[in-house]
């Protein structure tokens, strides 16, 4: 990772976010509780979900519990880019050198003006101030100040005297998940700054390591974070519909959770185009959040809430779609569809190009 001081008003108000994670599981339970209380439950819910709503937001409602953990979110959701922007601010000067150096080294990055925006892609994900391109340095600010510092010391602090716990780890299991180790070319689509990128190259560290986005700021940043670890990935401004790579020109087509920020026809486009681009005996490793039919009829329910309001629109239409059906009428074999032990994440898709 990037060396970085924060200013003493911005590293307040980074911590004052990243305080929030312990204030949300008692308020959780006080939901739980009220819930348990009104003899609502997997036999007594409604299997529709927009019914299933109706039914616990109608208890819930009255419940304090509730009130303030959508207070919260509301909250974090509205001010935790511009809070990690303002951060930025502070020490942008501090970083310059370092922003204009890494971007040279082995990890290169190519630039696509000509690339056709989606309609789709502008919004606001987790409720991003701009989007992912709203900040000239965004790629920064949301890698570095809100995942690994807001959202990784919220998760995971650091034991008493120890090492922060590399809140990435889950990425490298992931990846360990494909079933060979000698991938001539590896393809990921919406790296993003790198983080699953980075553990792509340590699974398979003589694999060329192609990775694509659609946002400049994020592929900068990941430039950057390549470059530091002395990485020579070839990073590419691309749509992951249409990569642009030629028929079967890798061997492995990966992401790691961006299928629920797309809408389904997308995701099925990133299918046929991993496709048609893999090899005959490629695969295809999407790792993701766990469809509906996976949870309890509660958690349905508040994941479906929270992504709602949470900013993101398109994790219902994922988390339901026929995966399986989808994959096996592309044309894939041996197809997976199911959690990875021992939690359930993340989830697993897989096929195989025969």
């Amino acid at each position: 990772m990037m060396n970085y001081t924060l200013r003493q008003h911005g590293r307040a108000t980074l911590d004052f976010l990243s305080s929030f994670g312990s204030s949300i599981g008692p308020l959780m339970k006080g939901q739980q509780e009220a819930l348990d209380t009104a003899g609502l439950n997997d036999e007594t819910l409604a299997d529709d979900l927009d019914d299933r709503a109706k039914q616990i937001e109608g208890v819930l409602e009255k419940v304090p519990a509730f009130r303030t953990t959508n207070l919260v979110g509301e909250w974090h959701g509205e001010h935790h880019a511009r809070t990690a922007a303002a951060a930025f601010e502070e020490i942008k000067d501090d970083l310059a050198s370092d922003f204009e150096n890494l971007a040279s080294g082995g990890t290169t990055l190519s630039y696509n003006p000509d690339l056709d925006i989606p309609k789709y892609w502008p919004y606001p994900i987790h409720r991003t101030t701009g989007g992912w391109d709203g900040h000239r340095h965004m790629g920064f600010i949301h890698g570095e100040l809100v995942h690994r510092y807001i959202v990784g010391k919220a998760a995971k602090p650091p034991a008493a005297g120890g090492k922060a716990t590399d809140i990435y780890a889950d990425r490298k299991n992931f990846a360990e998940q494909a079933p060979r180790r000698d991938y001539d070319h590896v393809v990921e689509i919406g790296c993003s700054s790198g983080p699953y990128t980075a553990k792509l190259a340590e699974v398979f560290p003589d694999a060329k390591i192609s990775a694509c986005d659609i946002s400049i700021a994020q592929l900068e940043q990941a430039q950057r974070n390549g470059n530091l670890a002395g990485q020579s990935w070839n990073l590419f401004h691309a749509d992951g519909c249409a990569t642009g790579l030629d028929d079967e020109s890798c061997d492995l087509f990966t992401s790691y959770i961006i299928l629920h920020e797309l809408p389904v026809k997308v995701i099925e486009d990133i299918l046929r185009e991993g496709f048609r681009t893999l090899k005959s005996g490629g695969d295809l490793l999407f790792g993701d959040v766990a469809p509906y039919s996976a949870l309890s009829k509660t958690g349905a329910w508040r994941t479906d809430y929270m992504a709602t309001y949470g900013g993101e629109p398109f994790w219902r239409g994922s988390s339901t779609m026929d995966m399986v059906g989808i994959m096996e009428d592309i044309g894939f074999v041996d197809v997976k569809y199911e959690g990875m032990a021992p939690n359930n994440y993340p989830w697993v898709t897989y096929g195989r190009k025969p």
